[in-house]
């Protein structure tokens, strides 16, 4: 998790929760030097002009309904990956409160689609520390505070285009541990493995789990949800 250790310094051994927060924060401070354009670029005749205006404004009261009607567009038809970047910090702290409409998937998409591995590293640190701490606060408590099962968030994970495998290492540390969160955890990989087999039984496979296609990742998971290790935790 690049760049967590300056999150936790003020803390030894902070709440998931509390560490979400301080990433998102931190984000917006990062962000903070990327502007909207002056006029936003837009390839849609569905867009007026006060759809637009309702993104200006300070980004931290960007209202959620705003941001629905827009991100589903971004840098596709509607602004630029710069238009992303400013507003990401709002996308992230929507999302993590349960308030956003738009699917966790086409969240994680977007930021793929704006290229972000060829941001500067201070934004793609803060980013890293956004999904880090999201993917510990969603394990943390079952049901999850953002009301998106674990499972769901793991393969919203994967439209980064990211190696699922340090989530999966995650969850199953937890998972198998004496923790005081590892109840949650097991319970989040019991709903993970009743949806898999409910999609056997129509005759189905892991990878239908994910938005778009990820023919790695699903055999990724589909070894990690059928290894001993990863059963096994179910009964610590």
């Amino acid at each position: 998790m690049c760049g967590m250790g300056r999150l936790v310094a003020e803390d030894a051994a902070p709440p998931p929760h509390k560490l979400l927060g301080r990433a998102i924060e931190h984000s917006y401070t990062v962000f903070a030097h990327n502007r909207l354009g002056p006029s936003m670029v837009v390839r849609r005749p569905d867009i007026t002009a006060a759809d637009v205006a309702a993104l200006a404004g300070p980004v931290h009261s960007i209202p959620a309904a705003a941001v629905d009607r827009w991100l589903p567009h971004a840098v596709s038809t509607w602004g630029t990956a710069e238009d992303l970047r400013a507003l990401l910090p709002r996308v992230f702290e929507l999302l993590t409160a349960g308030l956003l409409a738009t699917p966790p998937e086409v969240v994680f998409a977007k930021v793929r689609q704006a290229d972000a591995a060829d941001w500067p590293l201070e934004e793609q640190a803060a980013v890293d520390d956004v999904v880090a701490t999201l993917w510990l606060t969603t394990l943390a408590q079952h049901p999850a505070t953002i009301g998106i099962p674990a499972g769901r968030v793991l393969t919203s994970l994967a439209e980064l285009g990211r190696d699922l495998s340090p989530y999966l290492d995650d969850w199953l540390l937890l998972a198998s541990s004496h923790a005081r969160g590892a109840a949650p955890a097991r319970a989040h990989l019991t709903d993970l493995l009743r949806q898999v087999d409910a999609l056997r039984r129509r005759g189905l496979d892991v990878a239908s789990l994910f938005w778009s296609s990820h023919p790695e990742e699903a055999v990724r998971l589909d070894r990690w949800l059928s290894s001993p290790l990863t059963t096994g935790a179910l009964v610590g």
